[in-house]
Protein backbone atom coordinates (compact mmCIF):
# COMPACT_ATOMS: atom_id res chain seq x y z
CA UNK A 1 0.00 0.00 0.00
CA UNK A 2 1.42 3.38 -0.99
CA UNK A 3 1.10 6.27 1.37
CA UNK A 4 -0.42 9.59 0.33
CA UNK A 5 2.18 12.26 -0.46
CA UNK A 6 3.20 14.50 2.41
CA UNK A 7 2.08 18.13 2.25
CA UNK A 8 3.09 21.15 4.28
CA UNK A 9 0.47 23.40 5.89
CA UNK A 10 1.56 26.53 7.77
CA UNK A 11 -0.98 28.50 9.82
CA UNK A 12 -0.14 31.70 11.72
CA UNK A 13 -1.61 32.68 15.08
CA UNK A 14 -1.48 35.93 17.05
CA UNK A 15 -0.92 33.98 20.28
CA UNK A 16 1.43 31.02 20.94
CA UNK A 17 -1.29 29.35 23.03
CA UNK A 18 -3.61 29.28 20.02
CA UNK A 19 -0.87 27.58 18.00
CA UNK A 20 -0.48 24.98 20.77
CA UNK A 21 -4.24 24.50 20.88
CA UNK A 22 -4.34 23.88 17.14
CA UNK A 23 -1.52 21.37 17.56
CA UNK A 24 -3.70 19.49 20.03
CA UNK A 25 -6.53 19.69 17.49
CA UNK A 26 -4.27 18.18 14.81
CA UNK A 27 -3.30 15.36 17.19
CA UNK A 28 -6.97 14.67 17.89
CA UNK A 29 -7.69 14.67 14.15
CA UNK A 30 -4.89 12.15 13.67
CA UNK A 31 -6.31 9.94 16.43
CA UNK A 32 -9.71 10.09 14.69
CA UNK A 33 -8.19 9.19 11.30
CA UNK A 34 -8.88 12.60 9.75
CA UNK A 35 -5.24 13.25 8.87
CA UNK A 36 -1.80 11.76 9.29
CA UNK A 37 0.70 14.00 11.07
CA UNK A 38 4.38 13.38 10.27
CA UNK A 39 6.02 16.42 11.86
CA UNK A 40 5.16 19.74 13.46
CA UNK A 41 7.28 22.83 14.01
CA UNK A 42 6.42 25.96 15.98
CA UNK A 43 8.03 29.18 14.72
CA UNK A 44 7.58 32.04 17.17
CA UNK A 45 8.75 35.45 16.01
CA UNK A 46 9.08 38.31 18.48
CA UNK A 47 8.22 41.92 17.67
CA UNK A 48 11.93 42.71 17.31
CA UNK A 49 12.27 40.04 14.58
CA UNK A 50 14.09 37.36 16.59
CA UNK A 51 12.61 33.91 16.13
CA UNK A 52 12.52 30.72 18.15
CA UNK A 53 11.90 27.34 16.52
CA UNK A 54 10.61 24.30 18.41
CA UNK A 55 10.66 21.06 16.46
CA UNK A 56 8.57 18.16 17.67
CA UNK A 57 9.95 15.27 15.65
CA UNK A 58 13.42 15.82 14.22
CA UNK A 59 16.31 13.57 15.26
CA UNK A 60 18.92 16.07 16.50
CA UNK A 61 22.68 15.50 16.84
CA UNK A 62 22.36 15.76 20.63
CA UNK A 63 19.71 13.04 20.78
CA UNK A 64 21.76 10.87 18.44
CA UNK A 65 24.93 11.29 20.49
CA UNK A 66 23.16 10.55 23.77
CA UNK A 67 21.32 7.46 22.56
CA UNK A 68 24.23 5.96 20.63
CA UNK A 69 26.71 6.85 23.38
CA UNK A 70 24.70 5.01 26.01
CA UNK A 71 24.45 1.89 23.83
CA UNK A 72 28.16 2.08 22.96
CA UNK A 73 29.09 2.43 26.64
CA UNK A 74 26.96 -0.56 27.59
CA UNK A 75 28.14 -2.85 24.79
CA UNK A 76 31.75 -1.70 25.10
CA UNK A 77 31.75 -2.46 28.82
CA UNK A 78 30.23 -5.89 28.26
CA UNK A 79 32.69 -6.82 25.53
CA UNK A 80 35.86 -4.97 26.56
CA UNK A 81 35.59 -4.01 30.20
CA UNK A 82 35.91 -0.44 31.44
CA UNK A 83 38.35 0.64 28.72
CA UNK A 84 36.12 -0.92 26.04
CA UNK A 85 33.16 0.95 27.54
CA UNK A 86 34.93 4.30 27.27
CA UNK A 87 36.10 3.68 23.72
CA UNK A 88 32.75 2.22 22.62
CA UNK A 89 30.79 5.04 24.24
CA UNK A 90 32.90 7.79 22.71
CA UNK A 91 32.92 6.25 19.23
CA UNK A 92 29.18 5.57 19.29
CA UNK A 93 28.36 9.07 20.56
CA UNK A 94 30.33 10.60 17.68
CA UNK A 95 28.60 8.37 15.17
CA UNK A 96 25.18 9.12 16.64
CA UNK A 97 25.81 12.86 16.50
CA UNK A 98 26.89 12.59 12.86
CA UNK A 99 23.81 10.52 12.03
CA UNK A 100 21.56 13.09 13.72
CA UNK A 101 23.18 15.83 11.66
CA UNK A 102 22.74 13.96 8.36
CA UNK A 103 19.18 12.66 8.82
CA UNK A 104 16.35 15.18 8.49
CA UNK A 105 13.17 13.13 8.79
CA UNK A 106 10.54 15.85 9.13
CA UNK A 107 10.19 19.34 7.76
CA UNK A 108 13.48 20.19 6.09
CA UNK A 109 15.82 22.62 7.83
CA UNK A 110 15.98 24.81 4.71
CA UNK A 111 12.19 25.19 4.77
CA UNK A 112 12.25 26.08 8.45
CA UNK A 113 14.84 28.78 7.72
CA UNK A 114 12.53 30.21 5.03
CA UNK A 115 9.58 30.17 7.41
CA UNK A 116 11.56 32.05 10.07
CA UNK A 117 11.57 34.98 7.65
CA UNK A 118 8.00 34.49 6.36
CA UNK A 119 6.32 34.54 9.77
CA UNK A 120 5.31 38.13 10.62
CA UNK A 121 6.79 39.66 13.80
CA UNK A 122 4.65 39.21 16.89
CA UNK A 123 3.06 35.98 15.70
CA UNK A 124 3.54 32.24 16.00
CA UNK A 125 3.19 29.84 13.10
CA UNK A 126 2.58 26.13 13.25
CA UNK A 127 3.98 24.16 10.33
CA UNK A 128 2.43 20.72 9.92
CA UNK A 129 3.74 18.00 7.62
CA UNK A 130 0.60 15.98 6.87
CA UNK A 131 -0.87 13.36 4.57
CA UNK A 132 -4.20 11.54 4.22
CA UNK A 133 -6.06 14.78 4.90
CA UNK A 134 -9.81 15.09 5.33
CA UNK A 135 -10.26 18.62 3.99
CA UNK A 136 -13.81 19.03 5.31
CA UNK A 137 -12.71 18.12 8.84
CA UNK A 138 -9.72 20.49 8.59
CA UNK A 139 -12.03 23.31 7.48
CA UNK A 140 -14.36 22.68 10.41
CA UNK A 141 -11.48 22.78 12.88
CA UNK A 142 -9.86 25.88 11.40
CA UNK A 143 -13.17 27.76 11.65
CA UNK A 144 -12.81 27.53 15.45
CA UNK A 145 -9.67 29.71 15.32
CA UNK A 146 -10.72 33.25 14.39
CA UNK A 147 -7.78 35.45 13.55
CA UNK A 148 -5.61 32.57 12.37
CA UNK A 149 -3.92 33.27 9.04
CA UNK A 150 -2.81 31.08 6.19
CA UNK A 151 0.97 31.46 5.81
CA UNK A 152 1.74 28.94 3.07
CA UNK A 153 1.21 25.40 1.88
CA UNK A 154 2.00 23.04 -0.94
CA UNK A 155 -1.52 21.57 -0.81
CA UNK A 156 -3.36 21.51 -4.10
CA UNK A 157 -5.07 24.78 -5.13
CA UNK A 158 -8.61 23.73 -4.19
CA UNK A 159 -7.45 22.80 -0.68
CA UNK A 160 -5.60 26.11 -0.26
CA UNK A 161 -8.76 27.95 -1.33
CA UNK A 162 -10.85 25.92 1.14
CA UNK A 163 -8.41 26.68 3.97
CA UNK A 164 -8.49 30.40 3.20
CA UNK A 165 -12.31 30.39 3.13
CA UNK A 166 -12.50 28.57 6.47
CA UNK A 167 -10.08 31.09 8.02
CA UNK A 168 -12.23 33.95 6.73
CA UNK A 169 -9.42 35.38 4.60
CA UNK A 170 -11.52 35.26 1.40
CA UNK A 171 -15.19 34.88 0.53
CA UNK A 172 -16.38 31.70 -1.17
Amino acid sequence: MTEAPQKLLVIGFDDPLKASEFMLTALRMQKNGQLRLHDAVFIERAEDGRSVVRETQDFTPGKGALGAGMWGLLLGTLLGGPVGGLIGGAASAGGGALLGKLIDTGIKDEKIAELREAVPPGTTALALLISSLSLVDLQNELARFPGAQFVESDLYDAAVHAVRVSLGEIQD
